[in-house]
């Protein structure tokens, strides 16, 4: 994660899109007003989030008792150091002078407060820092502010360091190779790797490799260094017989003819998936030990960029692995000799739909074995997601938490006194996605909570568990940051969250809400959006902004202050709401983080994507809030939020009367085998036709825009374009917007907002 976030300002296109009037007005009567222009330029995300600071200090632990962070102030950058055991606090960099050396270096003017500098690295001794700014890496001496440029090529530089930062391993083609950071030199770790069959690198299926190809982007290595940097556990990937699929460069840029590309890419129950051979590489010796054990065909935790299947013991004579079963319904714990390459398997569990590891889609598995061969492990086998302990030959010994909430991470386990600390949302009562720090003994006893109040804390534990950084926050409330010691007790004050200046433009948060789902009785919780020139004598169309999971939630449950996922969309609605509109989201029935019956919902029933629980949800907003138009609803998403947003306008035509489907996974037949049938369910059926967009092309009466990227290696155009062609079969009117030389990561790009966002206007 970057240190600073760059500060983006709306491109001039979007701002003139904006001023077309003809365009962007609502009705001839009532066209656009300078206020709504404005404001929709103001809250493009990268713009709000610029305005908003001393909210994400990224604290970085440096020693046992010393972390650094970075306080992002409106006219310069703070850099701060932190020593927890004295309780002290001191600046390590001057801002002033890293941006004028950084000035210097670059020929740009770079501003103390907007740095777009990443993964800095504080040396022990404070005196030199590392850092990289528009892909250079530069070491600066801090007593001087001398730049020293560090060369090194791209693949390297997307490789992983080791534990004691001697090495870098890192991806060549088909090969693993590691580079010296004491020497400098290169050296091959493995050598028979092939273009469909290679070491250290996730499969074309998850990896995207067009765009790794366009635009030159290396891959993270896929693999997990041993704690004494010794060894590397890997696989070596097989997608020799998996099928191709491919993509057409229309509009290459050099040259008239197009570009074909081609990758394997496997569908839901295709007779071959990827497999991922497990392998040891030892790097004092050279040798490349395979583990006998059958090859893991690939599943949703690969799609992760970190390897989060494979884990060390801290003497780095044992490996630890989870081997998922295709449809994931088989989880099993595995023991691995790196020497022997001998497997042992301790535990396995089974259940009528998928078993997680963690609520976290593509997480850190919620596993811990201690140091006398105990087990933490996960299961939601009660209904809920818990802790339960076994002994190391997989017997039950107890349940270490139970009750009406589930766990969401174990940060550590602290073995000399007893303590496994975990976050844990749904326990305190409110609303249920706000996460926890908890402390519980391995036999169950003793459970606390660390971090009282209503708000959602992100939590940081200090190496030596003596201490941890709590920021905590709600989508209406401004991040607070402290430091606490392990029982809660405040012990730093370091910062809080100033948004003076979105509140001076005259936005207040989105409003916190809560409504029943269809069932009558259980709590959904959404945010609804106002223009800041809102007025409630006016009726107000109403725009449902979602995302259907099954994995996520699209309602931000932390202050809106960064450039995630989630933030960003929370800044597109009130982007979007300062046209006029109100904005929505919440979060129904098959989405994650909530009891496991909440959650499957909708297995095997994607389709359904919560969709009555939005209806009624709509419907109750609009009984206590009079100024929503129940007649003019529009609905919009992206990827499994676009196939959302296509579903409601064909399923429910009679309430949804506008809708822009971007990205769309309209039939999941046609996306990654990990993703269907985990969520849809393998083998294969006539089951999975309940999804297919496509057969529900008649029902289409409102107006509809389908949104691609020609170059969309993630999401496959095929599933825009065969809903496209079913609703011509059917005689249906839509509009499809093809968007040019563009991936599934096109929605921040401002031509395709401006498009958006026009469409909205001429037709709700």
């Amino acid at each position: 994660m970057a240190s600073k976030l760059k500060h983006l300002l709306i491109p001039l296109l979007l701002i003139t899109a904006l001023l077309v009037t003809p365009v962007f007005a609502k009705d001839t009567h009532n066209p656009l007003t300078e206020h709504e222009k404005t404001m929709a330029e103001i809250f493009y995300p990268g713009n709000a989030v610029s305005h908003i600071y001393h909210a994400n200090l990224n604290p970085q632990w440096i020693r046992p008792d010393a972390f650094w962070y970075t306080d992002n102030c409106r006219d310069t950058t703070m850099f701060i150091l932190v020593n927890t055991s004295q309780g002290t606090r001191k600046k390590i960099i001057d801002a002033d002078r890293l941006s004028g050396a950084l000035s210097s270096s670059t020929g740009k003017q770079i501003s103390p407060s907007h740095m777009p500098i990443q993964n800095m690295e504080i040396s022990d001794d404070e005196k030199t820092v590392q850092f990289s700014l528009h892909g250079t890496i530069y070491s600066c001496d801090l007593a001087s502010y001398t730049l020293t440029k560090i060369p090194l090529p791209d693949e390297v530089k997307a490789g992983i360091p080791s534990p004691d930062n001697s090495w870098i391993a890192y991806v060549n083609d088909s090969n693993l190779w590691i580079y010296s950071k004491i020497t400098g030199k290169t050296s091959p770790l493995t050598t028979d790797g092939t273009q469909d069959y290679f070491y250290g690198k996730r499969s074309d299926t998850v990896r995207y490799p067009v765009s790794e190809s366009r635009l030159n982007t290396p891959p993270v290595p896929y693999l997990s260094w041993s704690s004494d940097s010794s060894k590397i556990a890997t696989f070596k990937v097989d997608q020799r017989n998996v099928s191709t699929l491919s993509l057409l460069q229309d509009a290459p840029g050099t040259g008239m003819r197009p570009v074909s590309y081609s990758y394997k890419y496997a569908f839901p129950g295709d007779p071959h998936v990827p497999g991922y051979e497990p392998v040891i590489i030892d790097l004092s010796s050279g040798t490349i030990t395979p583990l006998k054990y059958r090859s893991q065909p690939e599943v949703s935790l690969m799609d992760n960029e970190k390897n989060v299947l494979q884990w060390w013991d801290e003497t780095g004579n044992t490996t630890y692995s989870l081997f998922v079963e295709r449809g994931e319904k088989t989880l099993r714990l595995l023991e691995a000799d790196p020497y022997t390459g001998m497997v042992r398997e301790i535990m396995n569990e089974t259940g009528p739909s998928y078993i997680e590891s963690t609520l976290e889609y593509g997480g850190d598995p919620n596993i811990r074995i201690l140091s006398d061969g105990d087990i933490i492990w996960f299961s939601e086998r009660d209904g809920w997601g818990h802790l339960y302990r076994y002994d190391s030959n997989g017997s039950l010994k107890n349940q270490v938490t139970k009750g009406p909430w589930v766990v969401r991470s174990i940060l550590a386990v602290d073995e000399k006194n007893g303590h496994i600390y975990f976050t844990a949302s749904g326990r305190e009562g409110g609303n249920p996605y706000y996460q926890y720090l908890y402390r519980v003994q391995p036999d169950g006893n003793d459970l606390r909570l660390l971090t009282p109040g209503q708000a959602d804390h992100a939590i940081s534990l200090s190496p030596d568990l003596t201490c941890f950084i709590d920021a905590y926050s709600r989508a209406d409330l401004p991040t607070t940051t402290v430091l606490r010691s392990m029982d809660g007790t405040l012990l730093m004050h370091l910062a809080r969250a100033d948004d003076s200046d979105l509140k001076r433009t005259g936005w207040s948060p989105a409003e916190r809400f809560t409504v029943t789902a269809r069932d009558g009785k259980t709590d959904i919780y959404g945010l609804m959006f106002r223009p800041t020139n809102f007025d409630r004598t006016k009726k107000y169309p109403v725009i449902d902004v979602v995302y259907p999971g099954p994995y996520n939630i699209i309602t931000e449950t932390s202050y809106p202050a960064s450039l995630t996922w989630s933030s960003k969309i929370y800044w597109t609605c009130q982007m979007i709401s300062e046209l006029g509109y109100i904005v929505v989201t919440m979060d129904g029935l098959g989405t994650a983080y909530r009891s496991r019956e909440f959650h499957d919902a909708s297995y095997q029933n994607l389709a359904d994507c919560g969709l009555p629980d939005h209806i009624t949800g709509i419907k109750q907003l609009a009984a206590r809030y009079p100024y929503i138009d129940l007649s003019r609803v529009g609905i919009y998403g992206k990827s499994a939020g676009g196939f959302m947003a296509a579903q409601a306008m064909l399923t429910y035509p009679e309430f949804f009367k506008t809708g822009v489907a971007a990205s769309g996974n309209h039939d999941c037949r046609l996306y990654g085998s990990f993703w269907g049938e985990k969520y849809e369910g393998y083998p294969v059926t006539d089951r999975y036709l309940e999804q297919v967009t496509a057969l529900k092309a008649s029902n289409l009466t409102g107006d509809l825009l389908l949104i691609t990227g020609d170059m969309d290696d993630n999401v496959h155009p095929s599933m825009t374009m065969q809903l496209a062609d079913a609703l011509e079969k059917a005689g249906k009117k839509y509009d499809l917007m093809v968007f040019t030389n563009k991936n599934h990561d096109l929605n921040y790009d401002p031509y395709y907002l401006k498009t958006m966002m026009r469409y909205f206007l001429t037709n709700l």
